[in-house]
Formats: C-alpha cells, sequence, structure tokens
C-alpha cells in the first residue's frame, strides 16, 4: 500500500471529486466502485441540468476519468455504474483521457437484473448497467472465475429508499468490491453518495475512500461507517 495514502484511508471526503481527486496520491488506489450522476449529470451531484448525452456530461467526465487513472494503480480496474446513453460515453471519456496515460477503456458491462419493474414505456425497466474499466496491466489476482456470468439477479426496490435516492445494493456493491481488490486492498469512490460502496468495503476487509460534495449525504455516511469525515474542502492549502 503506497504510505502516502494512508491519511485519507477509511475516510469520506468531503469535496468535489474534481477537487480533492488532485490530493490523492498517484497510483495508490487498487479499484474504483462508484455510481456517477450518469441519468442527469445536474442536481445534487454537481449543480448542473444538462442531460447525460450532451456535450457538458462528455467533458466533465473525461477529467474525472484522467483523474481515476491518475490515481488507480496499472493494475487495478473500475466498476462505474452506467445506462444505455452513457456506457458509450464513459468509454470515450477514457479513451480521451488514455491519450496522457496508457489506455483504459470499457472492456465489458454487466447487467444486475433487479427482479422488480421500474419505470419506462412501452418497456419497463428492470436491469442496472456497470461497465467494466481496465488497462493493458488489469490483473484479476484470480477473483473472478472465468466461469464468472455477465448477468447476475438480485431483488433491489425501484422506489424510495433509507439512505440516498439513487442507493444501491450492499450486497451489490460487495460484489465489485470482491472482484475489483484482494483483501487489504484500497477501494475508491469519488461519488459516495450515502457511502454503500464504503459500507460495502469494509465487510469485504478493504480500505475505503469515498469522495462526496453533499453535506447531508456526508452526514448520513458518517452515521453509517460510524467513522470522521476528513473536510478536505474545507481547509485548502
Amino acid at each position: 500500500m503506497n504510505a502516502l495514502v494512508v491519511p485519507f484511508l477509511d475516510s469520506v471526503l468531503h469535496g468535489d471529486c474534481l477537487e480533492v481527486l488532485p490530493r490523492i496520491p498517484q497510483a495508490s488506489i487498487d479499484a474504483v466502485v462508484t455510481d456517477p450522476p450518469f441519468a442527469m449529470t445536474g442536481g445534487l451531484s454537481n449543480g448542473s441540468t444538462s442531460k447525460a448525452d450532451t456535450q457538458f456530461f462528455s467533458y466533465w467526465f473525461t477529467d474525472v476519468a484522467r483523474q481515476l487513472i491518475r490515481v488507480v494503480k496499472p493494475e487495478g480496474c473500475m466498476f462505474v455504474w452506467c445506462d444505455w446513453r452513457t456506457a458509450g460515453l464513459i468509454d470515450a471519456a477514457f479513451a480521451k483521457a488514455s491519450e496522457q496515460y496508457a489506455p483504459w477503456w470499457v472492456s465489458q458491462v454487466l447487467v444486475h437484473n433487479r427482479d422488480m419493474l421500474g419505470m419506462g414505456a412501452p418497456f419497463r425497466n428492470q436491469c442496472d448497467w456497470i461497465a467494466l474499466i481496465r488497462g493493458k496491466k488489469t490483473d484479476w489476482g484470480g477473483r473472478i472465475p472465468n466461469t464468472t456470468p455477465n448477468i447476475f439477479t438480485e431483488y433491489s426496490y425501484y422506489g424510495k429508499h433509507e439512505n440516498h435516492p439513487a442507493e444501491k445494493l450492499v450486497s451489490v456493491a460487495r460484489r465489485l468490491v470482491e472482484w475489483a481488490a484482494p483483501e487489504g486492498g484500497v477501494i475508491l469512490d469519488p461519488f459516495a453518495g450515502s457511502s454503500t460502496t464504503c459500507v460495502a468495503a469494509r465487510e469485504a476487509r478493504r480500505h475505503w475512500i469515498g469522495i462526496e460534495r453533499e453535506e447531508e449525504h456526508v452526514e448520513t455516511s458518517k452515521k453509517r461507517l460510524a467513522v470522521g469525515t476528513l473536510a478536505l474542502m474545507e481547509a485548502k492549502p
């Protein structure tokens, strides 16, 4: 483990990810598991009201991708929730960001069948998409058997959630965490929300670093994790 990242371990960092990520040392993170604001690029997460298929999302997420490539180890990987609009945009963002680094790309998309009908017409949505982003040196360390399907079913309620409007299941996040990094590794979630990924990492005996802009979600994270929060954005050098 990179000793420079130790002060950030097992903490939720309060601030915008594009301002906090540069403070995390290069190649210090084993994997990223995150759920960015892909349905709309605005609202609680970043203050814009653009749809995800506009230029704003592409430019913004390319900046995010540059920082993620910088902080993740070459042998690491990333799992990023997405949808049919943004899977290709995320792949393009990583391709553009890779111009400064070794190539990273969306190699596959996993499908979580939530086993419940959601919104939509004429067809009702029932699945979440999760992009697997990897580089040339990604090493799974034997954590993913080659018989593992890219579709899995686990009931997940469409409706109001306890901790966050877009809350994901801890059990699903833990599945991704255990695939992504070895025990004792460091998981980063730059869009932590109420810190479901961090909770899953703790359960799976991984270290975590969460970044969240909205104070109300940071407070929820503190209660869920029962840990302190580093307010980096309030103590700029």
